[in-house]
């Protein structure tokens, strides 16, 4: 499967997709050092040879040329704005960059997507939706759900953390997925 990776940080979801034997086709990533890493990875043979992208909002302007070649988008989209350790401004934050994420998703139209963020995620900033069983989603997370819906996939989630059964984790860090799959 052909996987483009947004906000690869250092690369240790790319760690992951490998052992899934993914091919990765491009990566997006904002910091400099971050950037330096990867490259590093690809001249050491260790990840796969293509583009590293700086800007998730710049690159959104090109996306569409991954149409018909990426097969998955994963995205660990900044977690700051939705913390409980900060703010929550959910969607009055800069760094929200939902709306760039979501861009890109509807731009290629991968099979799959797999998201990940914090489970603050879930009851972050306003709004109201409910998930389709008639639980109430409050925040944010119902924004995330409408507008994944409105491009075409369904979604589950779960919330994760290293101490959880079958890790063997000795700290929590617990982590909300999400995987999109594009309906038919």
């Amino acid at each position: 499967m052909n996987e483009l990776s947004l906000f690869t940080g250092s690369g240790g979801g790319v760690y992951g997709s490998k052992l899934l034997n993914h091919r990765i086709i491009g990566y997006v990533e904002f910091n400099e050092y971050c950037q330096k890493i990867i490259r590093q990875r690809i001249d050491d043979g260790i990840f796969d040879e293509a583009p590293i992208f700086t800007d998730v909002r710049a690159f959104a302007d090109i996306a569409e040329v991954y149409r018909g070649f990426a097969d998955v988008v994963t995205a660990g989209f900044p977690c700051q704005p939705f913390s409980v350790a900060g703010q929550r401004a959910a969607e009055d934050d800069d760094r929200n960059m939902w709306p760039a994420t979501i861009d890109i998703i509807r731009k290629i139209q991968p099979e799959v997507c797999l998201l990940e963020n914090v489970p603050g995620l879930l009851s972050a900033g306003a709004g109201s939706l409910e998930d389709g069983t008639g639980r109430p989603v409050c925040g944010y997370f119902g924004n995330i759900l409408r507008d994944i819906s409105e491009s075409g996939y369904d979604a589950q989630w779960v919330v994760l953390g290293a101490d959880d059964s079958g890790f063997g984790g000795k700290h929590r860090r617990k982590r909300l997925w999400i995987k999109c799959r594009r309906r038919e």
